[in-house]
């Protein structure tokens, strides 16, 4: 998809006129703002870089961590979530740093607005369960970032998917400050990931 894009602001001539940004991966202790210890450690670290964490910490997540075989063949978190243990971690955190830094630019001023081309993406991902392609809640981490740090007032979040954003949902359910809007298919319940019905509003 990133691929994609690209290609497509590059045929339109809109990359010429953007500005592009240095991205950077995303700190656990960001991630952590919104994901539990364990599953910032579970899929925020590789094998090279858990050498220098402390083992205790990492005693249960790792020893816990299970995998999925995928009809291809591959390893993944669920049917669907592929997970690769030397690159996924990295993926997952430059996405995650990549719109906090966007963001951060944006709500001080420094730029008027932004576009994030990033992968994968996140608003299945809940507190301590990834699923649906996605590791960490971008989305959820950059919006908690920004009313910590700048203390940001009020924040929307518009969720545009055929995918309710399960895990963004939950993430601010009971916050006040931040009002989410997932436009998804519902079926009832019965198609993935089976929340987002019109009842659940916080």
């Amino acid at each position: 998809r990133i691929q994609s894009i690209w290609s497509r602001l590059q045929e339109t001539g809109l990359l010429s006129k953007c500005e592009r940004i240095r991205g950077r991966k995303a700190t656990l202790d960001e991630i952590q703002t919104v994901h539990s210890e364990y599953h910032t450690l579970l899929y925020g670290t590789s094998p090279l870089n858990r050498q220098k964490l402390d083992s205790k910490k990492l005693l249960g997540p790792i020893s816990q961590k299970m995998y999925a075989v995928l009809p291809c063949g591959g390893i993944g978190v669920d049917s669907d979530t592929v997970w690769n243990e030397m690159h996924s971690s990295s993926a997952v955190r430059m996405a995650v740093g990549c719109l906090v830094e966007l963001a951060f630019k944006v709500a001080s001023g420094e730029l008027k607005n932004g576009f994030a081309i990033i992968r994968p993406p996140g608003h299945h991902a809940e507190e301590s369960t990834a699923m649906g392609f996605c590791f960490f809640n971008s989305v959820a981490i950059t919006t908690k970032l920004l009313q910590q740090k700048l203390n940001v007032g009020k924040v929307l979040i518009v969720d545009w998917d055929i995918h309710h954003g399960n895990g963004t949902q939950q993430a601010f359910y009971n916050d006040p400050s931040v009002l989410y809007i997932s436009l998804h298919r519902y079926d009832n319940g019965n198609f993935f990931p089976g929340s987002g019905a019109p009842e659940e509003v916080g």
